[in-house]
């Protein structure tokens, strides 16, 4: 079974999943809380074009990136709208899908691709805004939000959401077995690290000092020869001083060239496909 046979069975088994159905808590409307479980619907899921939920193409990317969660779910239905939308009005699938991933879309996603960008430089290293193809990226949570906020706790609780998607989001790790998974803020790093056995500490700035300060001190999570490090930093859009998000960066292309010729390492990386196209979706 090849990966994209995996992930679509890994994201069927989710559509079980009732966790979320235990959130109880109170919004700022004081309406019910609780997350959305997307799986449940398969032709939504398999069709929302974004960054974050392009899992399919990006299933054999040696590098991964790892969110807190999506937002609500009413953005994520605008996307799937645009795309049948722009299909129904003529426009080449491969092609209408591509135009809205790679949208501006976010603040997160500007700032990341620019320190992605800008790390490389500073390692003699030249990538272009389509390095972001090179990682397959996910969320730590794996349901929608109800409401609109994408901020803050409205809806969400963050350590209930995430302990309830952390075997998910390890299985989607066993799957995909990337050289590096970059974590942005605490709980995605939080996931990822009881999920694995790593110590974790009360303060993300605490994490970063033990597991992101040096190369030597990244952690290696991998049961075999081919290594999968763990590399944790500052949400993109956290009050942090630009050089310092960068040099965190950095760090990734460090342990890129440990295993890979400075020359052949983009090569390497770069293996988005349209496995879409080859599915017929």
């Amino acid at each position: 079974m090849n990966k994209v046979e995996m992930l679509i069975n890994l994201f069927e088994d989710t559509a079980n999943c009732t966790r979320c159905e235990k959130f109880n808590g109170k919004s700022q409307n004081d309406e019910k809380n609780g997350l959305i479980n997307i799986f449940c619907n398969k032709e939504m899921w398999l069709n929302i074009p974004s960054i974050w939920t392009d899992w399919l193409n990006r299933s054999n990317c040696k590098l991964m990136i790892v969110g807190q969660d999506w937002g609500p779910f009413v953005d994520m239905e605008k996307l799937h709208i645009k795309y049948y939308t722009s299909v129904e009005d003529g426009k080449d699938k491969e092609l209408a899908w591509a135009n809205i991933v790679n949208e501006p879309e976010s603040m997160t996603k500007k700032m990341m691709t620019e320190f992605i960008i800008q790390s490389a430089k500073q390692m003699d290293i030249t990538v272009d805004e389509s390095i972001l193809n090179s990682f397959f990226i996910t969320n730590a949570v794996l349901c929608a939000r109800r409401g609109n906020n994408y901020r803050g706790n409205d809806n969400f609780k963050p350590k209930f959401c995430t302990e309830n998607c952390a075997e998910k989001l390890r299985k989607e790790i066993e799957i995909i077995r990337p050289l590096v998974v970059i974590t942005l803020g605490y709980w995605p790093f939080y996931s990822i690290a009881k999920s694995f056995g790593i110590p974790v500490f009360k303060t993300l700035k605490e994490n970063l000092k033990e597991y992101s300060s040096d190369i030597n001190k990244i952690i290696n999570i991998s049961d075999t020869q081919s290594p999968m490090y763990v590399l944790p930093v500052y949400h993109p859009t956290a009050q942090v001083r630009k050089n310092d998000q960068i040099a965190y960066y950095r760090l990734l292309w460090k342990l890129l060239l440990t295993q890979f010729d400075k020359n052949e390492v983009l090569k390497i990386i770069k293996s988005y496909n349209n496995y879409r196209g080859e599915l017929k979706l």
